[in-house]
């Protein structure tokens, strides 16, 4: 039986072929030209939307409480994908320097992050152990997976140079001294609402 408030809701999504019949004055961010051509240009990009402040607290946060790196890279460009930024290549593409950076703001605040669902009860303790040498890198490609979806995608391999230089000596130096104080403090524990522990 389903619930009298479900059955409004049952049918208020799209049609299918719907976008077909949309105003072409009026389309969608991601039916346009992307906004970055250029990965180098949308790696930076990517790396100093994750610098802002609220940006930083909120993927530290998650990292700390156990979200897998790979969905919170997922989610950010399937983001910057629906608000134009880039096409589906290029952000296939973004996935590993996405990656990568947020392995090293983890590393910098102190996280023991979750690489992937797949390696979820098990959390990275170096970086190293993230990066294959030159030659096997070669040998290992990253993939969507037989799925064909990009919330499927694996990598194989996180390979620093995939960030550039600059990137990389800026991750190095980065100050995550407020997020260390920011997240010992969330792991604290709160009172409970109920009252005190008899």
């Amino acid at each position: 039986m389903i619930h009298r408030d479900a059955k409004e809701h049952l049918f208020d999504g799209p049609i299918p072929g719907q976008s077909l019949t949309n105003s072409k004055e009026t389309p969608y961010p991601w039916e346009q030209p992307p906004e970055y051509t250029s990965a180098t240009q949308l790696t930076q990009k990517i790396f100093f939307d994750l610098l802002r402040e609220d940006n930083l607290e909120t993927v530290t946060t998650l990292m700390s409480q156990g979200t897998p790196v790979m969905d919170i890279a997922q989610m950010l460009l399937m983001t910057g994908f629906q608000k134009g930024k880039m096409n589906p290549d290029m952000m296939l593409t973004q996935l590993e320097p996405t990656a990568y950076m947020l392995l090293a703001i983890a590393e910098r605040a102190g996280i023991k992050p979750v690489l992937s669902r797949d390696d979820a009860t098990a959390p990275v303790d170096d970086e190293e152990e993230l990066v294959k040498d030159l030659e096997q890198s070669k040998k290992i490609k990253n993939s969507i997976g037989p799925s064909g979806k990009f919330q499927d995608a694996k990598l194989a391999n996180i390979n620093p140079a995939s960030v550039g230089k600059d990137i990389e000596e800026q991750l190095k130096t980065l100050d995550t001294s407020k997020l260390k104080a920011s997240i010992l403090a969330k792991k604290e524990p709160r009172e409970s609402l109920l009252g005190p522990k008899e």
